[in-house]
């Protein structure tokens, strides 16, 4: 049986079980996905029972990214450059930490609109610098002719995350939303507007270029105030959901070796 698992806090809501089980189900095997709700002291008891009890492995939420690199005995490559992870796999009696956000939202965004790339020159504006942001301007920074912007409430967490990329910059949140014209995509990955503080918003989107995508990567709420904004202003707009489906999906590879398929990942956005 495979035994997998979140963590995080608050994780109530999340809606991670509920993909797993399809996964496991179009698969064919026996496994369960649970919940657990940690406290940060809890972090190194919860990793040392892990490795005992065999767990297969599991996902990392907010707000425990960072802090669960010390309770893991090595990351790979994209973990260790973002120093950030969200996934954790058993491997020959280690805890090895891995970084699907960045992969997750690109597909999402890739099956979103296809030829978002086909032009180069895009201007991104990146809110909040936490380990979600690190792990989507790392994969973002891949892409050629690329300006990724940071706007966050505390600076130096946003030029430390600039100085990974090649074309990064720094803009306070004021800054950011008094320039939205110059923006092809905005992503917004802090937690405001996440249930159960719904009425939560970074920026205002007033002044938001009509060819822009709008993306939030909370997911409960579907509509956060935030894309409820950009849809009154007729903008093209991501959902948070489309992100978590792929990234679960890179994350269930990674233990299981099987991908889900293409027709399970459109059938679980509905």
């Amino acid at each position: 049986m495979y035994r997998l698992g979140l963590i995080g806090n608050p994780i109530k809501h999340s809606k991670s079980p509920e993909l797993h089980e399809q996964f496991l189900k179009e698969l064919g095997v026996k496994g369960v996905y649970k919940l657990y709700e940690l406290t940060h002291d809890e972090l190194g008891a919860f990793t040392e029972r892990a490795k005992q009890d065999g767990i297969l492995g599991f996902n990392v939420t907010v707000p425990y990214k960072e802090a669960i690199i010390p309770h893991l005995d090595r990351l790979d490559f994209f973990a260790k450059e973002m120093n950030a992870v969200n996934t954790v796999k058993l491997m020959n009696g280690e805890l090895v930490g891995y970084n699907t956000d960045g992969i997750g939202y690109m597909e999402a965004l890739r099956q979103f609109k296809p030829d978002f790339f086909d032009h180069t020159n895009k201007e991104i504006l990146i809110i909040g610098a936490g380990g979600a942001a690190k792990g989507i301007a790392l994969a973002l920074n891949e892409i050629e002719n690329t300006t990724i912007n940071i706007a966050n409430r505390t600076e130096d967490r946003a030029f430390e995350l600039a100085r990974k990329l090649k074309n990064g910059h720094v803009y306070s949140l004021a800054e950011a939303e008094r320039h939205l014209e110059a923006y092809d995509l905005i992503i917004q990955t802090t937690t405001a507007g996440m249930q159960p503080n719904i009425d939560g918003q970074v920026i205002r989107l007033d002044r938001v270029k009509p060819t822009a995508i709008v993306s939030d990567i909370i997911y409960q709420p579907k509509w956060t105030k935030f894309l409820k904004q950009a849809s009154e202003h007729g903008v093209h707009v991501l959902f948070g959901i489309d992100m978590l489906i792929y990234q679960a999906a890179k994350s269930f590879e990674i233990w299981t070796g099987h991908r889900p398929t293409e027709k399970l990942l459109e059938s679980l956005k509905e």
